[in-house]
């Protein structure tokens, strides 16, 4: 059990189980944020249930994430009522945030 099962108190979602997937691994922020934009906006358009976004890890002397980036956006997304909640998916090989969209 990963330490946010055991935060949350029950079963996280799978990754493999988000009807759209991005993966943002190796990007510069602008390009990433732009890039998940463009697919927020596609799951918009085709009302899709959820997203999983992934990226590079946390790593010793590896900089910044861009798991702070992607949290803020879909602050602001939640804030405007399109977002249901998204779930911090964190292992070792990769960063994601799996989130469900309100239909």
């Amino acid at each position: 059990m990963s330490f946010f099962e055991q935060m949350s108190g029950k079963a996280l979602p799978k990754a493999e189980e988000a009807e759209v997937k991005i993966d943002l691994s190796g990007m510069e922020k602008p390009d990433a944020l732009q890039k998940l934009d463009t697919i927020v906006k596609y799951c918009k358009k085709t009302s899709a249930a959820s997203l999983y976004v992934s990226f590079d890890p946390a790593r010793a002397g590896g900089g910044e994430t861009l798991f702070q980036p992607v949290v803020r956006y879909f602050k602001v997304e939640k804030f405007n009522g399109y977002i249901s909640h998204a779930v911090p998916l964190m292992t070792a090989e990769k960063g994601g945030i799996f989130v469900v969209f309100k239909l």
